[in-house]
C-alpha cells in the first residue's frame, strides 16, 4: 500500500523550485572592457546559485551583491531590508 501523505510531502518539496547558477556583472564595466577603457581584471562580477521564479516581474538581489557590483540606484525594499532592487540607467 502507498502512503499518500508521505508521497505528497515528498512531491511538494520539489514542486516549483528551480535553482540556476548566475553570473552578474556591472554592465557599464562590461562596456568599458569592450572598448578597451577598463582592464578586464577590474570587471565587477558576482557568481552565485539563485532561485528562479518563473512568475516574477522584477529581480531582487541582496544589498551586499548590489554594493559589490557597484550598481547605482539600488532601492531598499520596504518589506525586506536586506533585499534591493537594482536599477541601472
Amino acid at each position: 500500500m502507498i502512503n499518500l501523505d508521505r508521497a505528497l510531502t515528498q512531491a511538494s518539496k520539489n514542486i516549483g523550485v528551480v535553482r540556476v547558477k548566475v553570473k552578474l556583472t556591472n554592465g557599464i564595466d562590461e562596456e568599458l572592457v569592450k572598448r578597451g577603457l577598463l582592464n578586464p581584471n577590474l570587471l565587477r562580477v558576482y557568481e552565485a546559485e539563485a532561485l528562479l521564479d518563473t512568475g516574477a516581474v522584477r529581480t531582487a538581489i541582496p544589498v551586499e551583491v548590489c554594493e559589490h557590483l557597484g550598481l547605482r540606484g539600488c532601492l531598499k525594499s520596504p518589506s525586506k531590508s536586506k533585499i534591493m532592487q537594482a536599477v541601472e540607467p
